[in-house]
């Protein structure tokens, strides 16, 4: 009953709005539709241009949306937007995955921060979720599809840039709700020395998940199932001024191994809260832009990131004989690009040139302490060391862009990009796209090409069950079960890409946004394949099950999106609606076919914003079909079924500076599954119940 009021509250919403047809009055608050379509972006190009004529599909989503509809963190802020879909404790030390036109997983595209990369270094499989924090945003550019041409590998399904605000301001906010949720932060910025100087820093522990108390039936045994939610940190410090800006970026995150640990996983494992993966992301910059001689225009960038699982992260299950096995990991990247732009006639030329240089302790074995000296093999009676890897490398890259201005309609926008590895196969990824803007109407035809780079995490990764005596007879020692040993002939995945995209303005509150695409993608890595060449990858071993990751499959990915977004000013209410429709749909190429997993074909999210004076209300709803997981080995796919889930903020200014707010996530406390990230079809993981927090912000 509840779900039908929502429901028809927010299209009564819709059916209402149309009733008005006053244009929107200034206000402090928003842009207009048909500003926003014309607001300045940098994600597409590098350079600066109008959202509507940039070579790709780009949303922004901007301060004020933000802060209406309630979004914390990232992640939130991506589940309401069309064609992504997020898989929440996805995987064993893993909160979540996101997917993006068909391609789930977080290593698929790339996360920025003032145009600089703050995620993963090395590919490797981590969650996007509360380490990045949307307090200090200005606006947030999600470009979706393949941006290889200028970002280089990984960015295959999109980019997303987190845009910090330029202007003096300053805010602190304390969020606590049930079951000991709590968020702090704070962020300032402010003029120094005729320059802009600014902070930001958080603190979050999520939700006690309470799993194995809403789903008693999914975990077997006797012993507590409670483990450790997720705890984040972050911290940044930047200063601009005059075209130089430097900053410094640190990220902390520990999430549960036993994340996603229900059914038999549940007996596979040891119910330790210190059993947690704990991350660190460290990144600083130093950039100048200045004007050459014929008004060329240079940005010069040197930067460092780093990836660190720190030491004291450990899996306690059967892989480990139940003890703790301890992982590290550490990735570092090394970077220097100069860009130069210049408008001639009806041309704006952008090159570009980077040389990167990486250093990577891949994701080790499971080691019985913290220290990697003297590590053996389990069950070998320290007779067999486990390899420790260490890999270095370097990427040189050359793009150029050419936006052809070609009359006050049509735009043409051509790129390419040449990528040299020293570790994998050099790739050429070119972007052709064709561009139609007249008065309310906007189209675009696109053509890319982008590759996912092979990550030492996959190439390098091992565990298994522990050694036991050999009974082959085949002279060795020991066999072992199931292993999952090392691949470094890996290759960059690869795909090209079919678009097009629509848009039209009804008049300047009312926007309908149409997108359809195609996307084949080839030599996917497939993380848990046979590998029978690795059979004796241990010394004096058998290899019973060797396993791996291996390029094993192709694929084609086709689709499409269908928004509305409305805005309404009357008699002092303002209120603002929205709702998308997507579909996926594809194969996978293997050695049969199967359908597309971790993603329904269909999805149907909706929103509105309802602001009275100091009174603003956001309700939200998201339907998913059912989710296909992996398949079985019956060629089958395993499906969760469909859900409806709604969620609601609400907010109220005390007075210019202050505010209270309230969030209900799950607002009908709906009992639902996800599908596990997991190349095993029966994995199926219990979702979060309803969660009510409370915040208080401050201005100054």
């Amino acid at each position: 009953m509840y779900k039908k009021f929502l429901t028809l509250s927010l299209l009564t919403s819709l059916i209402k709005a149309d009733e008005y047809n006053f244009d929107l009055l200034d206000d402090v608050f928003d842009l207009d539709l048909e500003q926003l379509q014309h607001i300045k972006v940098i994600s597409a190009s590098k350079t600066s241009q109008n959202l509507n004529t940039t070579p790709a599909k780009m949303i922004v989503i901007t301060k004020e949306q933000i802060e209406q509809r309630g979004y914390r963190s990232l992640n939130e802020l991506l589940n309401d937007l069309p064609s992504i879909q997020i898989l929440n404790h996805a995987d064993s030390g893993i909160m979540n995955q996101i997917g993006i036109r068909g391609m789930m997983g977080n290593n698929y595209f790339k996360v920025l921060q003032d145009g600089i990369e703050i995620n993963q270094t090395d590919g490797e499989i981590m969650s996007v979720s509360m380490q990045y924090p949307l307090f200090g945003i200005e606006r947030v550019e999600i470009l979706y599809g393949a941006a290889s041409v200028l970002y280089g590998a990984d960015a295959m399904s999109g980019v997303i840039n987190l845009i910090n605000s330029s202007k003096e301001n300053g805010q602190a906010g304390v969020w606590v709700g049930e079951r000991g949720y709590k968020y702090f932060y704070a962020t300032q910025a402010l003029k120094v020395k005729e320059g802009l100087f600014s902070y930001k820093a958080h603190f979050h522990t999520d939700q006690d998940y309470n799993l194995d108390k809403e789903y008693p039936s999914d975990y077997l045994g006797n012993e507590n199932h409670d483990f450790k939610p997720q705890d984040t940190k972050s911290a940044s410090l930047k200063y601009e001024k005059d075209g130089f800006d430097t900053g410094i970026n640190y990220r902390y995150f520990s999430e549960s191994t036993l994340t996603a640990m229900n059914g038999k996983n549940s007996l596979s494992n040891v119910y330790d809260k210190n059993a947690n993966l704990n991350s660190e992301l460290f990144s600083t910059f130093i950039r100048y832009k200045s004007t050459l001689f014929n008004d060329i225009e240079s940005t010069t960038t040197l930067s460092y990131e780093s990836t660190e699982l720190l030491k004291d992260s450990y899996f306690r299950n059967r892989y480990t004989d139940y003890k703790p096995g301890y992982k590290y990991s550490k990735s570092q990247r090394y970077s220097f690009e100069e860009t130069l732009n210049k408008n001639y006639k009806n041309h704006n030329f952008t090159f570009g040139s980077s040389i990167e240089w990486f250093k990577s302790i891949p994701m080790t074995y499971d080691l019985p302490t913290q220290s990697l000296s003297n590590v053996f093999i389990n069950g070998s009676n320290n007779e067999i060391k486990a390899p420790i890897f260490e890999e270095k490398w370097n990427n040189i890259a050359f793009y150029l862009q050419d936006q052809i201005t070609l009359n006050e309609n049509f735009q043409l926008s051509l790129a390419t990009r040449y990528d040299k590895n020293s570790s994998y196969e050099s790739t050429f990824n070119p972007r052709i796209a064709l561009i139609y803007s007249k008065d309310s109407l906007t189209q675009k035809l696109i053509y890319s090409q982008a590759f996912l780079a092979p990550s030492n995490y996959n190439k390098y990764k091992i565990y298994g069950t522990p050694l036991k005596a050999n009974s082959l007879s085949d002279g060795n020692k020991y066999e072992t079960d199931t292993f999952r040993v090392p691949n470094p002939d890996l290759k960059p995945e690869k795909s090209k890409s079919y678009e097009y995209n629509f848009e039209y303005l009804l008049n300047k509150n009312h926007l309908i946004s149409f997108s359809t695409y195609y996307t084949t993608m080839k030599d996917l890595v497939l993380i848990e394949e046979k590998i029978p060449e690795q059979t004796y990858f241990l010394p004096n071993t058998t290899i019973l099950d060797p396993r791996g990751a291996k390029n094993a499959a192709n694929s084609y990915i086709y689709g499409g999106d269908i928004s509305y977004n409305g805005h309404t000013y009357f008699s002092g209410y303002d209120l603002n609606y929205w709702f998308n429709y997507s579909y996926v749909n594809g194969k996978i190429d293997y050695d049969y076919d199967y359908e597309l997993p971790f993603f329904t074909s269909h999805i149907f999210k909706a929103g509105s914003t309802f602001r009275y004076k100091e009174f603003t209300l956001s309700p939200s709803i998201r339907w998913l079909g059912p989710v296909s997981a992996s398949h079985y080995k019956d060629d089958k796919l395993s499906k969760v079924d469909s859900y409806f889930i709604a969620d609601i903020y609400s907010s109220y200014s005390l007075d210019k500076m202050q505010k209270i707010s309230i969030k209900i996530d799950n607002l009908f406390d709906k009992h639902y599954y996800g599908v596990r990230y997991n190349t095993s079809s029966k994995y199926i993981t219990p979702q979060n119940t309803q969660m009510v927090s409370l915040a208080y912000t401050i201005d100054f």
